[in-house]
């Protein structure tokens, strides 16, 4: 399958409207963290956390976040897509509620990283993981989400992680973090690991090394440059950190070396 646009835990403003009269030649897949209201097949919708929804060719796409901030993952593909929902049953504009949405997290920001260390063989993996995320949906069988979320919760969490993901630079701690939601830091890696599909720690390393490739490609800092602006204060540690994230090292990372 062919991603055109791909984004894992995707943040936007509460009241955030998103309207599309015709997505065009293209197939749009959202899973949503927080509640939103949407327009499928002509009728208003409630979808609540943990819904997935695809969108098909040429058709409207529409969804607010009134209750609170939004949080979701996304991707736009080809027609390869649709073709992967009539292998495994599936339809345009009816929400999917999988038994783990947390996993479904999992898979979009494993493809994701797939399609930015580019990595041999990249997109027969990102196609793979696609393949593990379509039959997850077609196993979906609620019409409910398997468990009520506290809004209010979430929305603390949301942001606290944007307060963190704003400062990587900052040498944060598990106390740091739990501060920003006055919980204990044992509660507070419970619930952030819960509702974000991933530990806080690694989802900081994760955003310090997204970081650091988008500024590896500007070709304006060596590589010990971009471990300090990424919160490192031993390049030789973001080395190896970058290499295990990404399968590479930063040096042959630079768009420079690509050319």
């Amino acid at each position: 399958m062919n991603f055109l646009l791909i984004e894992a835990l995707w943040p936007e403003e509460q009241n955030f409207v998103l309207h599309r009269d015709n997505i065009g030649e293209q197939y749009i897949f959202i899973h949503f963290l927080t509640p939103v209201t949407a327009i499928l097949k002509g009728e208003t919708v409630d979808i609540e956390p943990g819904g997935c929804v695809f969108f098909g060719k040429n058709s409207m796409q529409h969804f607010s976040s009134q209750l609170c901030s939004l949080l979701h993952d996304w991707f736009h593909a080809d027609s390869s897509c649709g073709e992967l929902m009539e292998k495994y049953g599936l339809e345009c504009e009816t929400v999917y509620y999988p038994s783990d949405s947390d996993e479904i997290t999992r898979i979009i920001t494993e493809i994701e990283l797939e399609y930015i260390n580019k990595a041999p063989h990249f997109a027969e993996a990102a196609s793979a993981a696609a393949e593990q995320l379509f039959i997850k949906l077609s196993r979906s069988k609620e019409s409910t989400p398997a468990q009520p979320v506290d809004l209010w919760q979430k929305e603390r969490f949301i942001q606290a992680r944007s307060k963190i993901h704003m400062d990587i630079c900052r040498q944060w701690t598990a106390e740091d973090m739990a501060k920003l939601v006055n919980m204990s830091p044992s509660r507070f890696y419970y619930l952030y690991k819960k509702m974000f599909g991933i530990s806080p720690q690694k989802d900081l390393i994760r955003k310090r090394i997204q970081t650091a490739q988008m500024l590896l490609c500007e070709n304006s800092f060596t590589v010990c440059q971009v471990a300090r602006l990424c919160g490192y204060n031993n390049p030789y540690h973001f080395i190896r950190q970058f290499k295990q994230i990404t399968g590479t090292t930063p040096g042959k990372t630079s768009c420079r070396t690509k050319k």
